[in-house]
């Protein structure tokens, strides 16, 4: 998180690119500092405001299966674009790092509403949190690259070597998710890691209610948002590389990693009786809206009036 904020920082001095950083403190242990005392908050602030959030574990406790899930991500996020100030929104976590070219598009100001703007996640290896002073971070992160994930699958580029395997694959990526558009109605969206970057007008958020707010593991969560988007008239933008972002690796099983993490998280989720969406939820959600136009009428339906606890005054920390 260090060097999310570290690296956000830099950027936004660079590009001239005025920012209001929203962090949900969500559900903090009273024996450990607060993020605003555990990280370092660089001096040149001109370009930014850090807002922290706090969700108590009062409040936390109050949902289902609090006591087995220590957060709920997307509850968590629609806490911050509910309160945020900006005209456009970007969704995101604190493993990330941005691409200077993605940053500096933004900076230029040429963001439309009405349209959901995605990227490919690049995920790389956790040898980038030793790195040296003198090392540049982004440029470290392009050489201990993983694999990608782009629009129609995930490509592991240490086992696909070669131009030749990796389009015969995501041709039949490509392939296979027209099938399913064909059959099920599930849109041609890049919902391929797009709980790690979601870029809309807040205008648009707030007409599609922000992110489902399910009392379960976060799994599929952040993909309902672009199929609502989809069927509600939203344009999804896709910036190509080298607009793209850096997702630091994490311990197989603390999330969905590919390669036998994503099994030992789902023995996990079972093992505590904690509930998640699967591929079909979403493919019945896609049905759903195809048919009706209407989430009220979907398996899923619509947020409270309240979401993003708006009805709450949470305690907030300026940074300025």
């Amino acid at each position: 998180m260090q060097l999310f904020v570290d690296s956000l920082y830099e950027q936004c001095n660079q590009y001239k690119l005025k920012t209001e950083l929203i962090i949900v403190e969500w559900n903090p242990l009273p024996d450990k500092a607060s993020l605003k005392e555990a990280l370092s908050w660089p001096v040149e602030r001109e370009y930014m405001v850090t807002r922290i959030v706090t969700v108590s574990p009062e409040i936390h406790a109050t949902f289902k299966h609090a006591d087995k899930m220590p957060i709920f991500q997307m509850i968590g996020k629609n806490v911050g674009i509910i309160r945020a100030k900006g005209r456009f929104i970007l969704a995101t976590n604190i493993d990330i790092l941005f691409s200077d070219e993605l940053i500096q598009f933004i900076s230029k100001k040429k963001l439309k509403e009405g349209c959901h703007y995605r990227v490919d996640r690049v995920d790389v290896d956790t040898c980038v949190l030793m790195r040296r002073a003198k090392d540049n971070l982004l440029s470290l992160c392009g050489k201990n690259i993983i694999r990608y994930n782009k629009k129609y699958g995930t490509y592991d580029y240490r086992e696909l070597k070669g131009a030749i395997p990796v389009f015969v694959k995501r041709t039949q990526d490509f392939v296979s998710r027209i099938k399913v558009f064909l059959s099920d109605g599930y849109p041609l969206i890049h919902s391929n890691a797009c709980g790690d970057f979601a870029c809309m007008a807040k205008k648009n958020w707030i007409s599609l209610g922000g992110y489902a707010e399910l009392e379960m593991y976060s799994f599929h969560i952040d993909s309902i948002i672009l199929i609502l988007g989809h069927y509600s008239g939203i344009r999804e933008i896709d910036l190509r590389s080298p607009m793209e972002i850096y997702h630091i690796e994490h311990s197989s099983g603390s999330g969905w990693t590919p390669g036998g993490g994503e099994q030992k998280l789902f023995e996990r989720l079972k093992s505590d009786s904690i509930p998640y969406l699967v591929w079909e939820d979403l493919l019945q959600y896609a049905r759903d809206l195809r048919h009706t136009r209407d989430p009220t009428k979907t398996i899923i339906g619509n947020n409270k009036p309240s979401w993003g606890l708006g009805d709450r005054a949470l305690p907030e920390t300026i940074i300025r």
